[in-house]
């Protein structure tokens, strides 16, 4: 009897722990179900969010943003991107950076979140540590051709110009005729003084596309270096509103070996004015000044240089990084437009 009693409690005892069992497999099972569903959700409403921001849709970027604002989506490192994207389009950084720093908290290896790390720090002309972060990002993604093309960007207006040179032609392996990253690898040549190089890439683009008027503006300023000839340089200068400050010294010249003094001296002015404008800089606008008989504003911009501070180089480097940076901001690759 002691024995039949045993036996019906060993049956009890085993049905019940597999009844936990199964039930504990069964509510595992419902809990995998839910955490799946829920990052497909995040993963749709997400891609509709991006691909929103990317057209410019900012209204439906915001609309479908609220329908995920669940707590279960707020333990996911996606949720945190998609929050630093809004806050970038509408171009508040601080929270951005929160927000994305937030997801690569929660998942280091965010590679989405990582580069737009170092978009906001480029837009806050911090060029260095967009770098940085870049670097980084190239270590989660080495093949994606966009993030060599910013890295180098920046290595370029670091003048950092050796890496710059790597990083280019690591996007161009992984996307050949990338132009823009041409363009980048050309100027960088032009800063080397390796003008044959530069014009390479530039013709390269040239053949592609005739009509780009960044590449001509700089073949015009390569053509020049090489073969000192204004007219032939100036027969490639397609839009002076685009001129870095550098092609504008190339140009103000040529200007001024053809006798266009008054071409010379508008392109010229705000390279005289400058922090870095050096004594050659400055004679050659008082020269221009006096060729087209502005005596009374030759006399004044001469005042005007006795009364700078020449040791402040300090001002005169970040004035003239500040400068690449505005240029470099034009030329960064992004992923979606911002609410100006």
């Amino acid at each position: 009897m002691k024995q039949s009693l045993r036996h019906i409690l060993s049956f009890l005892l085993l049905s019940i722990l597999s009844f936990q069992t199964q039930s504990a497999q069964e509510t595992l099972a419902t809990e995998d179900i839910a955490l799946i569903q829920r990052k497909i959700e995040l993963e749709k409403t997400g891609r509709n969010i991006i691909n929103a921001l990317r057209f410019g849709k900012f209204a439906l970027a915001d609309q479908e943003w609220k329908r995920i604002q669940a707590e279960e989506f707020k333990t996911e490192a996606e949720y945190y991107y998609l929050a630093g994207a809004l806050m970038y389009s509408r171009l508040d950084w601080q929270d951005a950076k929160e927000f994305l720093q937030k997801s690569l908290s929660l998942e280091p290896s965010h590679e989405a979140s990582s580069f737009l790390l170092g978009m906001i720090f480029a837009q806050a002309d911090n060029w260095k540590q967009a770098k940085q972060v870049w670097v980084k990002t190239i270590e989660i993604s080495p093949y994606n051709p966009f993030y060599h093309y910013n890295l180098g960007l920046s290595y370029y207006i670091l003048a950092e110009y050796d890496k710059a040179i790597e990083s280019l032609s690591k996007s161009l392996e992984y996307k050949p005729n990338y132009l823009e990253a041409k363009i980048i690898l050309a100027k960088t040549y032009l800063e080397l003084g390796e003008l044959l190089n530069a014009k390479n890439e530039l013709e390269s683009i040239l053949e592609i596309e005739p009509k780009n008027q960044v590449a001509s503006n700089l073949y015009g300023r390569a053509i020049y270096e090489m073969d000192r000839d204004p007219k032939k340089a100036l027969s490639y200068l397609k839009n002076d509103k685009i001129l870095g400050w550098r092609e504008k010294r190339i140009y103000a010249r040529c200007y001024f070996e053809i006798r266009k003094w008054r071409e010379s001296e508008a392109l010229f002015r705000t390279i005289a004015y400058s922090p870095f404008a050096d004594e050659f800089d400055q004679s050659f606008y008082l020269n221009l000044l006096l060729n087209l008989g502005l005596e009374e504003k030759a006399n004044d911009f001469f005042h005007f240089t006795r009364k700078q501070d020449r040791n402040n180089s300090n001002v005169t480097d970040t004035y003239k990084m500040l400068l690449s940076s505005r240029e470099g901001k034009t030329l960064l690759y992004h992923y979606f437009k911002l609410r100006y």
